[in-house]
């Protein structure tokens, strides 16, 4: 998928974060990439120093894109590694948590892109018992099926739930989210108060 940024066309880095993380666009992921590491290949490196650092020992990425390669995979327990960690950042929480941003301006776009959270645009409530849910990131392959990494707030409580090779596709139901949200509907009932979470 993909935002809609024109090759060439100038765009601030905070338009590149949101169309990578919201509607998933390979075009912004690619951007950035360009522009951190001169190369999608040499970003890819350093997201494969970054899993290390982080003892994502399951994790090999070949891409920054998440389409499907032999030499590009991941465990659910890493990517809730990676999500943990990366929810520390308040830049990447505020986005990950938003579900529609507009573009600033640009020549070939004078009114300014408009994309929609993957992951909130599937339906209109998430509230789950004790609260609700703040963000969240898609994915899909023919590979993976349908996965998603969450964040929800549950008795003044964050807890993060990664979910993967759920059934169906874009055209189903959203059977991933469905996952998580039964998940987070367990919590009182398992945990209740307890230190699990983020």
């Amino acid at each position: 998928s993909v935002v809609g940024f024109l090759l060439d066309e100038e765009v601030t880095v905070k338009d590149l974060f949101y169309g990578t993380i919201l509607p998933s666009g390979a075009d912004a992921a690619l951007g950035l990439a360009n522009y951190i590491a001169g190369s999608e290949g040499a970003f890819v490196e350093l997201m494969n120093e970054k899993a290390s650092e982080l003892g994502m020992e399951n994790t090999h990425f070949a891409n920054v894109t998440g389409l499907h390669d032999e030499e590009h995979y991941t465990t659910v327990e890493d990517m809730a590694a990676l999500l943990r960690y990366a929810l520390k950042d308040r830049t990447f929480r505020t986005i990950f948590c938003t579900e529609k941003y507009t573009a600033s301006p640009t020549e070939e776009h004078p009114e300014g892109l408009t994309f929609q959270s993957s992951m909130f645009r599937l339906r209109e409530d998430w509230k789950v018992p004790g609260g609700e849910v703040r963000g969240g990131k898609t994915g899909f392959t023919d590979q993976s099926g349908l996965c998603l990494a969450s964040l929800a707030h549950v008795d003044n409580r964050d807890y993060i739930i990664v979910t993967a090779k759920a059934n169906g596709n874009h055209q189903t139901e959203p059977y991933h989210v469905l996952d998580a949200l039964n998940l987070y509907g367990q919590l009182r009932k398992e945990w209740g108060r307890s230190d699990t979470g983020v």
